[in-house]
C-alpha cells in the first residue's frame, strides 16, 4: 500500500499546489470526502468549502477555503482538482 499520492490543484490561471500528500479532505458535491492512498477511482463535483492536505511528516498540513466550485478526479494515486478560480483561495501551512 502506498503511503502518499500525487495531488494537483489547478485553476485556469495557475497551479495552486502540486505535490505528494498522505490525506486529502475536500468538499464534495454530496458532502465532505476523505481521500487516502490507493483510493478507488472517482470523478465528482466539488462545492465551495474547506480543503485539507496532510503530509507524511507529522503535524504538517495545508488548509484553505474557497468560494468556488470545481471537479475532482482520482485515478491510480493521482488526484487532479480543477477549481473555477482562485479569487478567495489562500493556502496556509500549519
Amino acid at each position: 500500500m502506498a503511503k502518499t499520492f500525487k495531488v494537483s490543484i489547478l485553476t485556469p490561471d495557475r497551479v495552486m499546489f502540486n505535490g505528494d500528500v498522505s490525506y486529502l479532505l475536500v468538499p464534495g458535491g454530496e458532502g465532505s470526502m476523505g481521500i487516502l492512498p490507493d483510493h478507488a477511482s472517482l470523478l465528482s463535483t466539488l462545492s465551495p468549502g474547506s480543503y485539507e492536505l496532510r503530509f507524511e511528516e507529522p503535524g504538517k498540513s495545508i488548509f484553505f477555503k474557497t468560494k468556488n466550485s470545481g471537479f475532482i478526479q482520482v485515478d491510480k494515486n493521482i488526484v487532479s482538482i480543477l477549481l473555477d478560480s482562485a479569487d478567495s483561495l489562500a493556502i496556509n501551512a500549519a
